[in-house]
């Protein structure tokens, strides 16, 4: 087949989007003829040939600073990507985004009566984090029914104009479908090449290597910013370590909250117990070595549609506790979960994971089991089946 994904996120870009982006675009590579848009921080467009089967097209566009790698939203471009279009004529084109870039390629695959997918990656709190920087007023509207139906019906306005929509975690079907969604929609998982996930190294030498002085780590990978929540996440670990001072808060990311997460360490007096290790790629086998290295893996997000680092958590065999919503983990079968904000609710459930050994077993043999399901090549095989049936429109 010749595909064509169009997602505003792409690495060095680091996003849950931009890697589960990746991740299928380099399986799918392996056998099918792909072309990928994204955006990119350069004057002009840039075209790059990553093998034999993927050429990717980076666009300019609006920069968007969150870390030292900033996304970029491309500009629509409609000349150039009707050009591309007719030169590549893929079979199906497949959208990660409602971005510029995308509402032109959608317009033009209608057009050109060719099937598009969308994927929704997002979650309503998300939009709201993201527009709304009071803390108090966007905590209410994240918990308003209200909102979160205005933002799936202006999303479905979009939506409807495809020939498929998926999701990575299937509670969310319902949100669309009583926001009026019309066209197909179906779940199909976010996907790691699980296999990067296995490799360990001994605690001892990860200790040394990061100079952690604490080994009950306590891990978060992702982004260092507002919607994130870290800052309750720090609240938390302070009351832990009160009582647990062989635990340690160990952060893998970057982002614009970082200079605050440091004051909010230094005022905690927790200095000499958080680390911040900065971004890691997923890739990189260090990566893997933390997450098989920790005890737990910890977010207070409420913004999580199917993040990327529960799925690698999971294959780690890692316990997970988060933030309560209806679409983060299955309460003592893959984690724990805490009512949003309660920083001291998300203390207890770390301290439960840390000081109950049998839980923790019953946990990571549960995960490192699901997690098999996320591997790229079985999820890459359920994209290639939807393309593949929607050939015949």
């Amino acid at each position: 087949m010749k595909i064509l994904i169009v997602s505003a996120a792409y690495p060095p870009y680091a996003s849950g989007v931009a890697t589960a982006t990746a991740n299928l675009a380099d399986y799918l590579s392996r056998s099918h003829q792909l072309a990928l848009i994204a955006g990119g921080n350069y004057k002009t467009p840039q075209r790059k040939r990553i093998n034999n089967n993927f050429i990717l097209y980076l666009f300019p566009g609006v920069q968007i600073k969150r870390q030292k790698a900033a996304l970029t939203i491309p500009y629509p471009y409609p000349k150039k990507i009707l050009a591309l279009i007719t030169s590549f004529q893929p079979d199906v084109i497949h959208l990660q985004d409602v971005a510029p870039m995308s509402l032109t390629v959608l317009n033009l695959a209608r057009k050109l009566k060719i099937p598009a997918v969308m994927t929704h990656h997002f979650t309503a709190e998300f939009i709201v984090k993201t527009l709304i920087s009071g803390q108090n007023l966007s905590n209410i509207l994240s918990n308003s029914r209200l909102t979160q139906q205005l933002i799936y019906r202006l999303v479905n306005l979009f939506y409807n104009h495809c020939d498929l929509l998926t999701v990575p975690n299937p509670n969310l079907i319902p949100y669309f479908q009583k926001a009026g969604l019309t066209t197909p929609v179906m779940a199909i998982p976010n996907g790691i090449h699980l296999k990067n996930f296995k490799r360990r190294l001994k605690l001892k030498h990860i200790l040394t290597k990061y100079q952690i002085a604490q080994p009950k780590i306590i891990l978060y990978v992702g982004r260092l910013d507002v919607d994130k929540n870290i800052d309750i996440l720090m609240d938390a670990f302070r009351l832990v370590h009160q009582y647990n001072p062989a635990a340690s808060l160990v952060l893998v990311g970057d982002g614009n909250k970082k200079p605050q997460l440091l004051n909010q360490t230094k005022k905690l007096n927790l200095l000499d117990c958080v680390y911040f290790l900065g971004k890691i790629d997923n890739s990189d086998s260090t990566l893997s070595h933390l997450y098989n290295a920790a005890t737990v893996f910890a977010s207070a997000s409420i913004i999580e549609n199917q993040s990327v680092a529960f799925i690698e958590a999971m294959a780690a065999g890692l316990p997970i506790v988060s933030a309560k919503t209806a679409i983060t983990v299955n309460s003592n079968l893959n984690g724990l979960e805490f009512e949003p904000g309660n920083a001291g609710a998300l203390a207890v459930c770390l301290q439960k994971i840390l000081i109950d050994q049998k839980l923790r077993k019953t946990i990571s043999k549960y995960n490192r089991h699901a997690g098999r399901q996320y591997d790229i090549a079985i999820t890459s095989r359920q994209y290639l089946k939807a393309y593949q049936s929607l050939k015949t429109i």
